[in-house]
């Protein structure tokens, strides 16, 4: 696939609920069949076990000065550290019933705001890619938020050769019913119940984009002059060596695979495993 000593990195960013964890899990699997050495990395979920530990230790999530308290704390980091590696090795189930609640989401967004927690998350992914030069990675692909800024750093630094980064945009109704499992129904096609739980979903996904937009540090923004493709349509043209920056749209009504397949595809044709 490539004579790189280094690992390619493509980064997949984006607002909350567009699809793009769904999409990068798909495209590891597909790759790691093909025989690429790939490893993944959810930068996003560091957020979150930053928030459950802070939880442990009783911090109020709603100020600033006692949120930079704990990331001052050297001990509380290293125990957080620590928490990451066990949630790495958690079952499935388990991990997401701890770090993919409302509340530990809306909370995580507090803490990203915070510049200790991106210098920490930034520690672990120059760990991390350590690692993946060491056992012979040929690609990484990073899960998170504001990863533009972030590849390009790593890149930068001799870590990685940030290839591409796709960032995934939807609308957040969308967004929210394929979450609580209404894809398959219009909005209006909803129970009234069902439609309320949507509501608080959509106003809790436009705070959370708003928030990680207006944030002073790694604000999550679309890349500039990037082409938009709307799924499930996928026009691209790829240049090696070249790095490229593509805005992902899952804003129709897609099936699961409608939104994962032409993503897929377009990776299965532009890395090809070495024989």
């Amino acid at each position: 696939m490539t004579t790189n000593s280094l690992p390619l990195l493509f980064t997949f960013d984006g607002q909350a609920r567009s699809g793009k964890g769904t999409v990068v899990h798909a495209v590891k699997r597909s790759l790691q069949n093909r025989g690429i050495k790939t490893m993944l990395i959810d930068a996003g979920q560091v957020f979150r076990v930053l928030v459950v530990s802070a939880g442990h230790h009783g911090v109020d999530m709603e100020s600033p000065d006692a949120i930079d308290a704990f990331l001052n704390d050297d001990a509380m980091l290293h125990e957080t550290t620590e928490l990451v590696k066990k949630v790495y090795a958690m079952p499935h189930d388990e991990r997401d019933a701890l770090l993919y609640t409302l509340k530990v989401g809306e909370n995580s967004a507090k803490i990203g705001a915070r510049p200790k927690s991106q210098e920490f998350k930034d520690g672990l992914l120059r760990k991390w890619l350590t690692d993946a030069v060491h056992e012979g990675y040929e690609v990484v692909l990073l899960d998170g938020r504001a990863l533009e800024e972030v590849g390009s750093m790593l890149d930068a630094e001799g870590y990685c050769v940030y290839d591409m980064g796709l960032y995934f945009v939807c609308q957040a109704e969308i967004g929210a019913r394929r979450t609580l499992g209404f894809a398959a129904r219009s909005y209006d096609e909803l129970t009234d119940k069902e439609r309320r739980q949507v509501d608080a979903l959509i106003t809790q996904i436009d705070a959370r984009n708003r928030s990680d937009a207006e944030r002073k540090v790694q604000p999550i923004v679309p890349p500039e002059n990037a082409p938009v493709c709307l799924l499930p349509e996928f026009e691209f043209t790829y240049h090696p060596g070249e790095r490229q920056m593509l805005i992902i749209d899952t804003s129709a009504e897609l099936t699961k695979n409608d939104m994962v397949s032409p993503v897929v595809r377009m990776f299965d044709s532009l890395l090809q495993p070495v024989h």
